[in-house]
């Protein structure tokens, strides 16, 4: 990063005590996104094992759905709209602690991440309300025509789901991240390994979005891995703003 400033120049610490609500605030949040996120994987491993497949269809969605409303809404990881939003607030924090750095690359990443943030969270609670919408009025419907037309838009809002927020909100948040990271870097708020697997995160999420266009196929079983590099990150990013917000305080 051509720009950074020299570290000798800066105040290293970054504790200004009017920013550690933000801080620790920034520190929770994505410990509260992992939990929410292994939430719904745990409830996908037991509804497996307890008779309730994933769905792989849109009549299967209104099924489970009508059965099961709870557990339809933890498959359709509807908890992604509280816990992505959240990840907004890390963002925010990470924005905070790291601009003295680099104000110019630190904006750059601040907006990537709120775009994608944005993105991600109003298309999955958007697509969560429709399939229920969509669910309920299937339950009611009384003839073969009603039932395939309520089909079809089942079917068309989830395809329009696996192509914005497994994608284009994704991206952008891990456009955000590495920028972050190699921000990082130049800075001694975070330390190096933080940064590291920030950048190895960002790198392995664009070589998965390039091999989508090329071989779908082969990439759709690589998404799901390609999101642990970045759970790591949350918590590397957790500890740190944790450890800011600790010196913020010693600091009043």
């Amino acid at each position: 990063m051509s720009q950074a400033k020299p570290a000798q120049a800066i105040n290293t610490k970054s504790t200004d005590s009017h920013w550690r609500a933000l801080y620790r605030a920034g520190g929770i949040a994505p410990l509260v996104t992992l939990a929410f996120y292994l939430t719904e994987v745990f409830a996908i491993i037991l509804g497996d094992m307890s008779g309730e497949p994933f769905p792989s269809t849109v009549n299967d969605w209104f099924s489970l759905l009508q059965r099961s409303r709870l557990l339809g809404i933890l498959y359709l990881n509807a908890l992604d709209v509280f816990s992505i939003a959240l990840l907004g607030v890390m963002f925010l924090a990470l924005y905070i602690a790291l601009k003295q750095y680099n104000e110019s690359y630190m904006a750059i990443a601040a907006f990537f991440s709120f775009l994608g943030v944005g993105i991600f969270v109003a298309t999955r609670a958007d697509m969560g309300a429709a399939m229920l919408t969509l669910s309920d009025k299937y339950a009611a419907a009384t003839t073969d025509a009603q039932m395939a037309q309520l089909l079809a838009a089942g079917e068309a809002v989830s395809s329009l789901v696996r192509a914005t927020p497994e994608t284009i909100g994704w991206f952008l948040m891990a456009i955000g991240g590495l920028i972050i990271s190699l921000v990082m870097l130049n800075s001694e708020t975070f330390n190096k390994p933080t940064a590291y697997v920030g950048i190895l995160s960002g790198v392995v999420t664009f070589a998965v979005r390039i091999v989508q266009f090329i071989a779908p196929s082969i990439a759709g079983a690589a998404v799901f891995p390609s999101a642990f590099p970045w759970l790591l990150w949350w918590l590397l990013v957790s500890w740190g703003l944790f450890r800011l917000g600790r010196d913020a305080l010693a600091q009043q």
